[in-house]
């Protein structure tokens, strides 16, 4: 089988060592394939890269972003996501999975709800520990943490740290966690939203003790607390801080912990395991059909723009083109909306009228107020455009059909709606919300 790996080389030495050709792509310059600029055609990666040779199946692994390779949704190609960071990118990946043809998703908390909604399998797989660490008999360290210290991206954390630290002896550092964790008694994790991170699979897999805050997304279904690892209570500096003194001065307990978590780590947790699962799924995957699939890529190519409007701002715009296709697509064929499509659709079609100057979004609002005449949003919006345009008689026309007397309600209305909606940005409505547009 020929697989296309887009944006990480997570498994493509498994695949290959199983007989399947493997390419990997994406903005990487450790891939098979580098891509210098997002947004680059699937058809362009195959004719440039492949040499004119479709892939069987392609598997795209999280980055943490929007997807950047345009044409994912157009192919007959069967797609499967791997998500990682579905605690950052909820709305994002909810989307995503009327795109692709099955999702595993490694934070178990969000699965139920997302594949309650998705068209299509939504599977929950965990990390794993992403290479072999030989344990060593020389420690260094008793406790450390391995990570981001960094204020403005978890205030949180670092809060914490800095209150532990005074507590007990805390080495923080950044580097290669696979020449630290080995040289150390314990290793401490914490959690950006109560997520299994990496973090755990690669402290226990290097023999290290692991102690880690209570948290859910499938802890807990994995692993035993006290027997494979140890858990604090999340933010209690005191609970750490006891737990770490306790350990480190009974070395032979956390000895044993530290060999039981290693060996369920090297028994149940490795990238091969997790290869298999995956490639057991890529084998007989079929592409599928969604009655949302085109506003959904809409919602990833608006959410790339954002993106990219503080690094490139061109780049930015060609998003806004990519949003906009996808939206003609979906209009075309009256693709079920939404609460939150109808939000995202407004942004992105206001946003590119803002950013090209042009009229084309008003176009795609005129038209989806008619296809879908019960999402008043899409009138508020045509009302708001008119009034700054100049055209009165048709915001006043467009007024009387919402069903109000009171046009100057209604103009206020729509600017104040639609002007909050731009400044917020398009994930306005939360994957559980219940609100009515």
């Amino acid at each position: 089988m020929n697989i296309l790996i887009l944006n990480q080389d997570w498994f493509a030495e498994d695949f290959r060592r199983e007989g399947h050709e493997v390419t990997t792509c994406g903005l990487g310059t450790h891939l098979d394939v580098t891509l210098h600029v997002p947004l680059i055609h699937l058809d362009s990666i195959i004719e440039g890269h492949l040499g004119g040779k479709a892939p069987d199946r392609i598997l795209i692994l999280d980055n943490s972003a929007p997807l950047i390779v345009e044409g994912l949704a157009e192919t007959s190609i069967p797609l499967l996501f791997y998500s990682v960071d579905v605690h950052h990118h909820a709305e994002l990946h909810d989307s995503l999975c009327h795109v692709v043809d099955h999702v595993f998703m490694a934070q178990r908390d969000y699965c139920t709800e997302i594949n309650r909604k998705s068209p299509v399998p939504v599977e929950w797989l965990p990390l794993w520990a992403s290479r072999y660490v030989e344990p060593s008999s020389h420690l260094e360290h008793g406790c450390v943490f391995v990570g981001t210290l960094n204020r403005e991206l978890n205030e949180e954390r670092v809060d914490f740290f800095e209150a532990l630290q005074k507590e007990v002896p805390v080495l923080c550092m950044t580097g290669k966690y696979w020449e630290i964790f080995p040289h150390s008694r314990i290793v401490i994790n914490q959690t950006v939203k109560g997520d299994l991170n990496f973090r755990v699979f690669e402290a226990m897999m290097s023999g290290s003790m692991l102690l880690t805050e209570m948290s859910g997304n499938g802890l807990t279904a994995l692993f035993e607390d006290g027997k494979h690892l140890v858990t604090y209570e999340k933010g209690n500096v005191q609970d750490a801080a006891q737990k770490i003194r306790m350990y480190l001065e009974q070395p032979e307990l956390a000895r044993s912990i530290a060999a039981a978590g290693r060996k369920e780590i090297l028994e149940k947790h490795t990238t091969a395991k997790r290869a298999q699962k995956v490639l057991e799924v890529l084998l007989t995957l079929q592409r599928s059909t969604s009655n949302q699939r085109y506003f959904s890529w809409m919602k990833n190519f608006t959410a790339l723009s954002n993106r990219l409007k503080k690094i490139d701002t061109e780049l930015s715009r060609k998003a806004l083109l990519a949003a906009m296709r996808a939206s003609e697509m979906a209009l075309d064929r009256s693709e079920q909306m939404t609460e939150q499509t109808a939000f995202s659709f407004v942004y992105a079609c206001c946003k590119y009228d803002m950013s090209f100057g042009s009229e084309g979004g008003n176009k795609l609002l005129q038209q989806a107020a008619d296809v879908y005449p019960e999402y008043n949003l899409f009138k508020l919006a045509l009302v708001r455009g008119y009034l700054n345009s100049g055209n009165i008689s048709a915001a006043r026309a467009l007024a009387k059909q919402i069903g109000t007397e009171d046009e100057s309600f209604i103009f206020s209305g729509a600017e104040k709606v639609i002007t909050e909606l731009l400044n917020e940005g398009s994930d306005l409505v939360p994957l559980n919300s219940s609100s009515q547009v």
